[in-house]
């Protein structure tokens, strides 16, 4: 017969997946607004890690809030990445929102989170690609396709 299990016991067997963020935000000229992490090298756009008992959703509005101070809450669900384990990392799923297009004016009031982030810029998208992890490589281009054709990406 099998064992059965308590809840605690079952959900330590359950393994364990990081989930994380990115917005994707742009300025009037089409230019994706990205990020540089004094933590590591490359480049990123503005996301991070879920916290504890936090909705994707609510880690993108909180995020931006801290990196880039905007509280921006209307983001609209544009990509899944699922990203296979990797050295000392778990697998993880990254839910990728669009941040829409931010006016002259929005772009003024970016302050920037100096514990975490070095500088922010607006590039073409085709030149900020190759400044990105490979995950964002992959998930970026997708994403900004479905953004045009009003369509989720699922990117593995």
């Amino acid at each position: 017969m099998a064992k059965k299990y308590t809840d605690a016991e079952y959900a330590a067997t359950l393994p364990k997946k990081q989930v994380g963020t990115a917005v994707l935000f742009f300025n009037t000229r089409g230019e994706l607004l990205i990020v540089k992490p004094d933590y590591r090298d490359g480049w990123l756009v503005p996301g991070g890690s879920a916290d504890t008992d936090e909705s994707p959703l609510q880690c993108a509005i909180r995020e931006t809030k801290e990196e880039i101070g905007l509280d921006l809450p209307e983001l609209r669900l544009v990509g899944i990445y699922y990203g296979k384990s990797r050295g000392v990392f778990t697998d993880s799923l990254k839910f990728v929102f669009y941040g829409g297009i931010l006016s002259d004016e929005t772009s003024t009031k970016i302050r920037l989170q100096t514990e975490e982030l070095e500088e922010y810029r607006f590039a073409p998208v085709e030149e900020a690609i190759p400044l990105f992890s490979s995950s964002l490589q992959k998930c970026v281009p997708q994403c900004v396709e479905a953004i045009k054709n009003n369509t989720v990406a699922y990117v593995e």
